[in-house]
Protein backbone atom coordinates (compact mmCIF):
# COMPACT_ATOMS: atom_id res chain seq x y z
CA UNK A 1 0.00 0.00 0.00
CA UNK A 2 2.74 2.41 1.23
CA UNK A 3 4.46 1.78 -2.17
CA UNK A 4 0.56 2.62 -4.57
CA UNK A 5 0.38 5.72 -2.57
CA UNK A 6 4.22 6.89 -3.31
CA UNK A 7 3.80 6.03 -7.14
CA UNK A 8 0.81 8.14 -7.30
CA UNK A 9 2.39 10.81 -5.46
CA UNK A 10 5.90 10.97 -7.42
CA UNK A 11 3.30 10.41 -10.81
CA UNK A 12 1.15 13.84 -9.89
CA UNK A 13 3.93 15.37 -9.11
CA UNK A 14 5.67 14.91 -12.26
CA UNK A 15 2.49 16.02 -14.26
CA UNK A 16 2.40 19.18 -11.96
CA UNK A 17 6.02 20.00 -12.70
CA UNK A 18 8.93 20.65 -10.53
CA UNK A 19 9.28 24.40 -10.49
CA UNK A 20 10.04 26.96 -7.48
CA UNK A 21 7.61 28.52 -5.88
CA UNK A 22 8.58 32.05 -5.15
CA UNK A 23 7.67 33.13 -1.36
CA UNK A 24 6.13 30.08 -0.64
CA UNK A 25 6.59 30.64 2.81
CA UNK A 26 4.20 32.90 3.54
CA UNK A 27 0.89 31.21 1.83
CA UNK A 28 -0.29 29.67 5.02
CA UNK A 29 -1.26 33.16 5.46
CA UNK A 30 -2.11 35.04 2.46
CA UNK A 31 -5.98 36.27 2.39
CA UNK A 32 -7.31 34.12 -0.25
CA UNK A 33 -10.74 34.71 -2.37
CA UNK A 34 -12.34 35.93 -5.39
CA UNK A 35 -14.01 39.37 -5.87
CA UNK A 36 -17.17 39.33 -7.99
CA UNK A 37 -18.30 42.94 -9.32
CA UNK A 38 -17.20 44.04 -5.80
CA UNK A 39 -20.54 43.04 -4.60
CA UNK A 40 -19.00 39.97 -2.87
CA UNK A 41 -16.13 37.72 -1.97
CA UNK A 42 -16.10 34.54 -3.13
CA UNK A 43 -13.52 31.75 -1.59
CA UNK A 44 -13.33 27.63 -1.08
CA UNK A 45 -11.94 24.53 0.61
CA UNK A 46 -11.62 21.09 -1.00
CA UNK A 47 -10.68 17.94 0.61
CA UNK A 48 -10.17 15.24 -1.83
CA UNK A 49 -8.33 12.01 -1.27
CA UNK A 50 -7.40 8.40 -1.88
CA UNK A 51 -7.56 6.56 1.59
CA UNK A 52 -7.12 3.56 2.53
CA UNK A 53 -7.57 2.66 6.49
CA UNK A 54 -10.02 2.94 8.71
CA UNK A 55 -12.78 4.95 7.82
CA UNK A 56 -12.86 8.45 8.84
CA UNK A 57 -15.40 9.38 12.02
CA UNK A 58 -15.93 12.99 12.65
CA UNK A 59 -16.44 14.39 15.96
CA UNK A 60 -20.13 15.05 15.31
CA UNK A 61 -20.52 11.30 14.12
CA UNK A 62 -21.65 8.46 16.24
CA UNK A 63 -18.64 6.17 16.77
CA UNK A 64 -19.29 2.42 14.70
CA UNK A 65 -19.27 -0.47 17.55
CA UNK A 66 -17.18 -2.32 14.64
CA UNK A 67 -14.36 -0.30 12.51
CA UNK A 68 -14.88 -0.26 8.81
CA UNK A 69 -11.87 -0.35 6.61
CA UNK A 70 -12.34 1.40 3.38
CA UNK A 71 -9.92 1.60 0.55
CA UNK A 72 -11.59 4.40 -2.11
CA UNK A 73 -11.18 8.08 -3.30
CA UNK A 74 -13.49 9.99 -1.33
CA UNK A 75 -14.39 13.58 -0.50
CA UNK A 76 -13.39 14.39 3.16
CA UNK A 77 -15.03 18.14 3.16
CA UNK A 78 -15.66 20.97 0.98
CA UNK A 79 -16.28 24.01 2.51
CA UNK A 80 -17.39 27.12 0.46
CA UNK A 81 -17.92 31.02 1.76
CA UNK A 82 -19.46 34.33 0.59
CA UNK A 83 -18.44 37.48 2.86
CA UNK A 84 -20.25 41.16 2.42
CA UNK A 85 -18.99 44.25 3.49
CA UNK A 86 -22.35 45.99 4.51
CA UNK A 87 -20.22 49.09 5.22
CA UNK A 88 -16.90 50.29 7.53
CA UNK A 89 -18.70 48.58 10.20
CA UNK A 90 -20.46 45.74 9.97
CA UNK A 91 -20.40 42.12 7.68
CA UNK A 92 -22.01 39.55 6.93
CA UNK A 93 -20.45 35.87 6.26
CA UNK A 94 -22.08 32.68 5.06
CA UNK A 95 -20.22 29.31 4.83
CA UNK A 96 -21.49 25.85 3.80
CA UNK A 97 -19.89 22.21 4.74
CA UNK A 98 -20.52 19.55 2.08
CA UNK A 99 -19.84 16.40 2.89
CA UNK A 100 -20.95 12.68 2.05
CA UNK A 101 -23.91 11.15 3.26
CA UNK A 102 -22.84 7.85 5.28
CA UNK A 103 -26.37 7.01 6.80
CA UNK A 104 -29.74 5.81 5.80
CA UNK A 105 -31.13 5.69 2.40
CA UNK A 106 -28.97 8.80 1.44
CA UNK A 107 -25.63 7.27 1.85
CA UNK A 108 -23.57 8.40 -0.84
CA UNK A 109 -24.85 11.79 -1.65
CA UNK A 110 -23.65 14.97 -1.15
CA UNK A 111 -24.32 16.62 2.17
CA UNK A 112 -25.12 20.57 2.79
CA UNK A 113 -25.27 22.22 6.65
CA UNK A 114 -24.60 25.63 7.32
CA UNK A 115 -20.76 25.93 9.44
CA UNK A 116 -20.80 29.90 10.00
CA UNK A 117 -23.70 32.33 9.63
CA UNK A 118 -23.06 35.86 11.27
CA UNK A 119 -23.20 39.27 11.50
CA UNK A 120 -19.65 41.40 12.44
CA UNK A 121 -18.94 44.34 13.61
CA UNK A 122 -15.92 46.06 14.02
CA UNK A 123 -16.65 48.44 16.46
CA UNK A 124 -14.31 51.73 16.03
CA UNK A 125 -13.08 52.02 19.79
CA UNK A 126 -10.78 55.31 20.84
CA UNK A 127 -8.39 53.23 22.76
CA UNK A 128 -4.94 52.05 22.16
CA UNK A 129 -5.54 48.69 24.77
CA UNK A 130 -8.15 47.41 23.11
CA UNK A 131 -7.21 47.25 19.36
CA UNK A 132 -8.36 45.12 16.49
CA UNK A 133 -11.71 44.43 18.13
CA UNK A 134 -14.29 42.26 16.23
CA UNK A 135 -17.92 40.97 17.35
CA UNK A 136 -19.61 38.11 15.43
CA UNK A 137 -23.35 36.86 16.34
CA UNK A 138 -24.87 33.91 14.78
CA UNK A 139 -23.24 30.81 14.09
CA UNK A 140 -19.74 31.74 14.89
CA UNK A 141 -16.06 30.61 15.47
CA UNK A 142 -15.70 29.29 18.96
CA UNK A 143 -12.58 31.07 20.41
CA UNK A 144 -9.90 27.62 19.74
CA UNK A 145 -9.59 25.75 16.78
CA UNK A 146 -9.72 28.63 14.07
CA UNK A 147 -6.22 30.07 15.83
CA UNK A 148 -4.83 26.39 16.23
CA UNK A 149 -5.76 25.67 12.46
CA UNK A 150 -3.93 28.57 11.25
CA UNK A 151 -0.58 26.67 12.70
CA UNK A 152 -1.33 23.35 11.70
CA UNK A 153 -2.64 23.78 8.20
CA UNK A 154 -3.23 19.95 7.97
CA UNK A 155 -7.00 20.28 8.74
CA UNK A 156 -7.08 18.24 4.75
CA UNK A 157 -5.56 15.30 6.71
CA UNK A 158 -7.74 15.23 9.74
CA UNK A 159 -9.30 17.29 12.72
CA UNK A 160 -7.12 18.95 15.35
CA UNK A 161 -6.37 17.35 18.42
CA UNK A 162 -8.83 18.39 20.46
CA UNK A 163 -11.83 18.35 17.96
CA UNK A 164 -10.81 14.73 17.10
CA UNK A 165 -10.83 13.12 20.55
CA UNK A 166 -14.55 14.96 20.43
CA UNK A 167 -14.29 17.64 23.15
CA UNK A 168 -15.79 20.39 20.40
CA UNK A 169 -16.11 21.15 17.21
CA UNK A 170 -14.86 24.71 15.69
CA UNK A 171 -18.24 26.50 15.62
CA UNK A 172 -21.69 26.75 17.40
CA UNK A 173 -24.66 29.19 17.84
CA UNK A 174 -23.78 32.15 20.46
CA UNK A 175 -21.65 35.44 20.45
CA UNK A 176 -17.85 35.95 19.87
CA UNK A 177 -15.69 38.43 20.93
CA UNK A 178 -12.13 38.68 19.55
CA UNK A 179 -9.35 41.39 19.61
CA UNK A 180 -5.78 42.18 20.70
CA UNK A 181 -4.47 43.92 23.30
CA UNK A 182 -2.13 46.51 22.82
CA UNK A 183 -0.74 47.50 19.38
CA UNK A 184 -1.20 45.63 15.87
CA UNK A 185 2.25 43.28 15.05
CA UNK A 186 4.88 44.53 12.55
CA UNK A 187 2.99 44.03 8.88
CA UNK A 188 6.16 42.37 7.77
CA UNK A 189 6.46 39.78 10.22
CA UNK A 190 2.90 38.75 9.31
CA UNK A 191 3.28 38.52 5.95
CA UNK A 192 6.60 36.67 5.94
CA UNK A 193 6.95 34.45 9.30
CA UNK A 194 3.19 34.13 10.68
CA UNK A 195 0.24 36.13 10.75
CA UNK A 196 -2.42 33.96 13.13
CA UNK A 197 -2.20 36.49 16.12
CA UNK A 198 -2.49 39.93 14.54
CA UNK A 199 -1.50 41.78 18.05
CA UNK A 200 2.07 42.31 18.77
CA UNK A 201 1.79 41.49 22.92
CA UNK A 202 -1.59 39.80 22.91
CA UNK A 203 -5.13 38.53 21.45
CA UNK A 204 -7.65 37.19 23.06
CA UNK A 205 -11.33 35.36 21.91
CA UNK A 206 -14.35 35.36 24.16
CA UNK A 207 -18.00 34.15 23.79
CA UNK A 208 -20.86 32.37 25.21
CA UNK A 209 -22.60 29.56 23.19
CA UNK A 210 -25.46 27.06 22.94
CA UNK A 211 -22.38 24.35 23.62
CA UNK A 212 -23.36 21.37 21.32
CA UNK A 213 -21.73 22.83 17.97
CA UNK A 214 -22.33 23.91 14.47
CA UNK A 215 -24.21 20.74 13.95
CA UNK A 216 -26.32 20.22 16.89
CA UNK A 217 -29.32 21.16 17.91
CA UNK A 218 -30.02 22.45 21.95
CA UNK A 219 -31.02 19.85 23.96
CA UNK A 220 -30.91 21.63 27.25
CA UNK A 221 -30.95 25.60 28.62
CA UNK A 222 -27.55 25.56 29.73
CA UNK A 223 -25.10 27.79 27.66
CA UNK A 224 -21.20 27.48 27.84
CA UNK A 225 -18.35 30.45 28.10
CA UNK A 226 -15.47 29.70 26.24
CA UNK A 227 -12.59 32.10 25.65
CA UNK A 228 -9.08 32.17 24.80
CA UNK A 229 -5.47 34.12 25.88
CA UNK A 230 -3.08 34.44 23.67
CA UNK A 231 0.68 36.19 24.80
CA UNK A 232 3.72 36.88 22.87
CA UNK A 233 6.21 37.51 25.72
CA UNK A 234 9.08 38.90 23.75
CA UNK A 235 7.26 40.80 21.11
CA UNK A 236 10.16 42.74 20.44
CA UNK A 237 13.13 40.01 20.78
CA UNK A 238 11.60 36.59 20.01
CA UNK A 239 8.22 37.42 18.11
CA UNK A 240 8.10 33.84 17.38
CA UNK A 241 6.99 33.01 20.44
CA UNK A 242 3.45 32.51 21.91
CA UNK A 243 2.21 31.34 24.81
CA UNK A 244 -1.94 30.26 24.93
CA UNK A 245 -4.36 29.75 27.66
CA UNK A 246 -8.26 28.07 27.42
CA UNK A 247 -11.10 27.34 28.94
CA UNK A 248 -14.33 25.71 28.44
CA UNK A 249 -17.32 26.07 31.36
CA UNK A 250 -20.46 25.21 31.66
CA UNK A 251 -22.30 22.05 30.64
CA UNK A 252 -23.00 19.27 27.76
CA UNK A 253 -25.65 19.06 25.52
CA UNK A 254 -27.96 15.99 27.14
CA UNK A 255 -31.12 16.07 28.73
CA UNK A 256 -28.97 14.94 31.72
CA UNK A 257 -26.63 18.02 31.73
CA UNK A 258 -23.32 16.57 32.87
CA UNK A 259 -20.45 19.05 33.44
CA UNK A 260 -18.07 20.03 30.86
CA UNK A 261 -15.19 22.29 32.16
CA UNK A 262 -11.88 22.41 30.53
CA UNK A 263 -8.45 24.24 30.37
CA UNK A 264 -6.17 24.33 28.00
CA UNK A 265 -2.29 25.11 27.57
CA UNK A 266 -0.69 26.23 24.26
CA UNK A 267 3.04 26.63 23.40
CA UNK A 268 3.72 27.85 19.76
CA UNK A 269 6.77 28.91 18.26
CA UNK A 270 6.82 30.02 14.34
CA UNK A 271 9.51 30.65 12.27
CA UNK A 272 9.51 30.85 8.33
CA UNK A 273 11.22 27.70 7.64
CA UNK A 274 9.51 25.57 10.65
CA UNK A 275 6.84 25.31 13.24
CA UNK A 276 6.30 23.32 16.58
CA UNK A 277 3.57 23.30 18.71
CA UNK A 278 2.78 21.76 21.91
CA UNK A 279 -0.22 21.62 24.01
CA UNK A 280 -1.69 19.73 26.97
CA UNK A 281 -5.82 19.23 28.03
CA UNK A 282 -7.20 18.89 31.11
CA UNK A 283 -11.08 18.17 31.74
CA UNK A 284 -14.80 16.79 32.94
CA UNK A 285 -16.99 15.99 30.18
CA UNK A 286 -17.42 17.18 26.71
CA UNK A 287 -19.31 19.46 24.70
CA UNK A 288 -21.99 16.25 23.71
CA UNK A 289 -21.89 14.59 26.69
CA UNK A 290 -20.55 11.43 25.36
CA UNK A 291 -17.66 11.09 27.98
CA UNK A 292 -20.22 10.48 31.12
CA UNK A 293 -20.58 7.33 33.44
CA UNK A 294 -22.75 4.83 31.95
CA UNK A 295 -25.00 3.98 35.09
CA UNK A 296 -25.14 8.00 35.89
CA UNK A 297 -25.29 10.17 32.43
CA UNK A 298 -25.29 13.32 34.20
CA UNK A 299 -22.04 12.63 35.85
CA UNK A 300 -18.93 13.40 33.06
CA UNK A 301 -15.85 11.61 33.32
CA UNK A 302 -12.39 13.60 33.46
CA UNK A 303 -10.31 12.87 30.26
CA UNK A 304 -6.92 14.46 29.59
CA UNK A 305 -4.47 14.42 26.53
CA UNK A 306 -1.40 16.19 25.14
CA UNK A 307 -0.38 16.79 21.63
CA UNK A 308 2.83 17.84 19.56
CA UNK A 309 3.26 18.82 16.25
CA UNK A 310 5.88 19.98 14.06
CA UNK A 311 6.36 21.22 9.98
CA UNK A 312 9.52 22.03 8.16
CA UNK A 313 9.61 23.73 5.21
CA UNK A 314 12.80 22.99 2.62
CA UNK A 315 13.62 26.37 1.77
CA UNK A 316 11.80 27.44 -0.77
CA UNK A 317 11.22 24.75 -2.29
CA UNK A 318 7.37 23.49 -2.86
CA UNK A 319 8.52 20.96 0.06
CA UNK A 320 7.45 20.42 3.51
CA UNK A 321 7.58 17.63 5.93
CA UNK A 322 5.14 17.59 9.00
CA UNK A 323 4.29 15.35 11.96
CA UNK A 324 2.19 15.22 15.08
CA UNK A 325 1.90 13.00 18.15
CA UNK A 326 -1.01 12.65 20.18
CA UNK A 327 -2.29 10.78 23.43
CA UNK A 328 -5.95 11.10 25.07
CA UNK A 329 -7.26 9.32 27.96
CA UNK A 330 -10.79 8.87 29.41
CA UNK A 331 -10.52 8.79 33.02
CA UNK A 332 -12.79 5.24 34.99
CA UNK A 333 -13.67 3.75 31.95
CA UNK A 334 -9.97 3.29 30.78
CA UNK A 335 -9.79 4.39 27.23
CA UNK A 336 -6.58 5.59 25.94
CA UNK A 337 -5.55 6.40 21.97
CA UNK A 338 -2.27 7.28 20.93
CA UNK A 339 -1.53 8.74 17.43
CA UNK A 340 1.20 9.24 15.18
CA UNK A 341 0.87 11.54 12.21
CA UNK A 342 3.12 12.37 9.70
CA UNK A 343 3.58 12.80 5.68
CA UNK A 344 4.91 15.32 3.12
CA UNK A 345 3.70 17.68 1.22
CA UNK A 346 4.19 19.21 -2.30
CA UNK A 347 2.97 23.07 -2.69
CA UNK A 348 1.90 23.37 -6.67
CA UNK A 349 1.18 26.60 -6.01
CA UNK A 350 -0.55 28.97 -3.19
CA UNK A 351 -4.01 27.33 -4.24
CA UNK A 352 -3.42 23.53 -4.26
CA UNK A 353 -0.92 20.83 -1.89
CA UNK A 354 -0.57 17.47 -2.61
CA UNK A 355 -0.15 15.59 1.17
CA UNK A 356 1.11 12.32 1.00
CA UNK A 357 0.30 10.90 5.03
CA UNK A 358 0.21 8.10 7.42
CA UNK A 359 -1.29 7.61 10.50
CA UNK A 360 -0.71 4.94 13.44
CA UNK A 361 -4.01 4.85 15.82
CA UNK A 362 -3.92 2.72 19.16
CA UNK A 363 -6.60 2.88 20.81
CA UNK A 364 -6.01 0.90 23.85
CA UNK A 365 -4.16 -2.69 22.35
CA UNK A 366 -6.06 -2.49 18.95
CA UNK A 367 -3.64 -0.44 16.32
CA UNK A 368 -5.23 1.17 13.03
CA UNK A 369 -2.82 1.97 10.00
CA UNK A 370 -4.38 4.07 7.15
CA UNK A 371 -2.34 5.98 4.51
CA UNK A 372 -3.52 8.65 2.65
CA UNK A 373 -3.31 11.02 -0.68
CA UNK A 374 -4.78 14.23 -0.03
CA UNK A 375 -5.49 17.07 -2.58
CA UNK A 376 -6.13 20.33 -1.26
CA UNK A 377 -7.86 23.08 -3.05
CA UNK A 378 -7.98 26.68 -1.20
CA UNK A 379 -9.48 30.03 -3.69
Amino acid sequence: MKLRLLSVFVFLQSGIGMAQVANSNSYDDEKKGINIADLVEMSGDWFIAYRDGIKQIQADENVPVINEHTSSFVLKRSYFTLKKDLNAIFSVRYTMDLTIDTEGDDAGNVETRLKYLYLMTKPKLNSKVLTGTAIEVGMVHRPWLDYEQKMNTYRVQDNMFIERNRIFNSADFGLTVTGNIGPKMDEEFLKSVNGVMKGKYASYSLGIYNGGGYSGIENNNNKVIAGRLTLRPFANTLPQLQISGYFNRGKGNSEFSPDFNQVLGFLAFTEKQFKITAQLHDGVGDFRARYVDPVDPSRALDNHGYSFFGEYKFGNSPFSLWGRFDEFKVEEIEERTQRVIGGLTYRANKMIRLILNTEHTTVDDNTEDTYELNLEISF
